[in-house]
């Protein structure tokens, strides 16, 4: 019966989902553009913003270390001065040089301490009371730089810890050689405590830092505070060789920091007057953190509407096949008779009509038979409507398995049947149409005692002729059939 039904029925045109695809992929599609163009948009305008802040505060602790150097250079030339003017005193004794480096200290709001190294390397506080214990500091960079002529002068050193007060600093070292009581070098200890108390405000949290390094690479100063790398060198690392070492100033994104591996941003600029380089790194974790946030909460926005989408989408494609079933569960209704499951007269007349244009186009031969069960209506009479109705549902299976799947089987009204045989001509249809008629015959019916046998006409289309034509010609040749006395076939032969 399925059969039947499958060629009783065309199909119609299949719900086009590539259109809701299309819609839905086109939408997913934008708002996924948008989200990756905004991410994109706003990750690069954070990133150029916070470039600008750091290079802002680069100029300012650049200023502000060269400012400290300055004034720790000015202290150690005032009282270089003071010991050339008085080469007979010892100055660590003279109370007009102990004033001098009072006042000096705190102008720099203790930041800045002078002291003193003979020429055998003993070190010497103003005013000298012996506190050092006669600590010998001949070992020290900064003292060995003024007895070696390439380096004798204004030298900054390497941060020390201090061996009278454990504290760390950075030495900054000239000769004394008109100083009195056996002083070969002043220098100026910048404690980093106090320097790093100054900077720590300045960074930016929580994972800035700001440093100080000297031109050949060695870390002077670090906040966070961190003692282990004062004193490093970074010379050998690829961010100094190819910045900060090579170039005067700049800014730069370094994948990972020499130090705590991080991934950050740099702004520096080398000291101007000193051998120093200034540099104010931002952690690129700490500068997106804000963009993270609202790409997160974009993202789930973006999910949300994407779902809704695939969802709404889900629920049309669903409701367009709905209406597709419901289509075609009318067209089958509208198309196919209700008791025997094949064609009705509408499909007859529908397929009939497609089956001569395509027979005129191609020159192929078509062939239209009637059926009528003989003596059906004694068939009822004597045996109830129900085996009537029996005997109507098994004739029709049997004629439709006997056609091909491009023929054409239907019901026209109570006992009668059209069959429309395609690409088959006259001479052809008679044998089937015996076939049809012996396997009719040979059918058991339930409740109906004797053989049922089927009259039979046929007529094979003529070129220009109507359905209306080829039928009425069927038809005659099915009235011949019958008044020749039943359960036999006749062609119409007329020209």
């Amino acid at each position: 019966m399925q059969r039947r039904k499958d060629w009783l029925i065309e199909q119609p045109p299949g719900v086009n989902h590539r259109l809701v695809y299309g819609l839905v992929g086109g939408l997913l599609l934008c708002l996924w553009g948008f989200v990756g163009f905004w991410s994109w948009w706003e990750r690069s305008s954070t990133l150029a913003a916070n470039e600008r802040v750091l290079r802002q505060l680069n100029t300012a602790v650049h200023e502000q270390t060269r400012n400290v150097f300055k004034e720790a250079q000015v202290a150690l030339t005032v009282a270089s001065l003071w010991m050339a003017e008085h080469p007979g005193q010892d100055p660590g004794k003279a109370p007009g040089f102990i004033r001098l480096v009072e006042n000096l200290r705190q102008s720099s709001d203790k930041l800045i301490d002078i002291r003193m190294v003979t020429h055998d390397g003993t070190l010497r506080y103003v005013p000298d009371r012996g506190q050092t214990n006669r600590t010998n500091v001949s070992d020290r960079d900064y003292f060995q730089a003024q007895f070696n002529d390439r380096t004798r002068g204004l030298y900054v050193a390497q941060p020390v810890v201090s061996r009278v007060t454990g504290k760390l600093g950075i030495p900054i070292s000239i000769p004394a050689p008109h100083g009195g009581g056996d002083v070969a070098v002043l220098f100026a200890a910048i404690e980093l405590d106090r320097l790093a108390h100054t900077f720590e405000a300045e960074r930016i949290q929580p994972n800035g830092t700001i440093a100080v390094l000297r031109t050949d690479g060695v870390f002077m100063f670090r906040s966070p505070m961190d003692e282990t790398i004062i004193g490093s060198s970074v010379a050998h690392t690829p961010m100094w060789q190819q910045h900060m070492g090579s170039s005067p100033g700049g800014f730069y994104h370094s994948e990972s920091g020499p130090v705590d591996g991080r991934s950050r941003a740099v702004a520096y600029a080398r000291v101007q007057d000193y051998p120093l380089v200034v540099a104010v790194t931002a952690s690129i974790d700490d500068l997106l953190a804000g963009w993270r946030l609202h790409t997160g909460l974009l993202v789930l926005v973006a999910l949300l509407i994407s779902c809704l989408s695939m969802l709404l989408g889900s629920i049309l494609l669903r409701t367009m096949d709905k209406e597709k079933q419901a289509r075609q569960e009318l067209q089958r209704l509208m198309l196919t008779d209700p008791l025997t499951g094949i064609g009705n007269r509408r499909m007859l007349e529908l397929r009939l009509d497609d089956e001569i244009l395509r027979a005129q186009r191609y020159q192929r031969a078509l062939t239209a038979v009637y059926f009528d069960l003989d003596h059906f209506k004694q068939v009822n009479d004597d045996h109830g409507h129900d085996v009537g109705d029996t005997t109507l549902r098994l004739v029709a299976e049997s004629l439709a398995k006997q056609v091909r799947q491009s023929d054409h089987v239907g019901r026209l009204g109570g006992e009668e049947f059209v069959v429309l045989l395609t690409e088959t001509g006259l001479d052809a249809a008679v044998m089937l149409v015996e076939r049809m008629r012996a396997a009719v015959a040979a059918l058991d019916i339930p409740g109906l005692p004797r053989p049922i046998t089927i009259s039979a006409g046929l007529a094979q289309w003529r070129p220009g002729e109507r359905a209306e034509a080829l039928l009425r010609r069927a038809d005659q040749a099915l009235y011949r059939a019958k008044a020749s006395g039943r359960d036999s076939a006749y062609s119409d032969l007329t020209a």
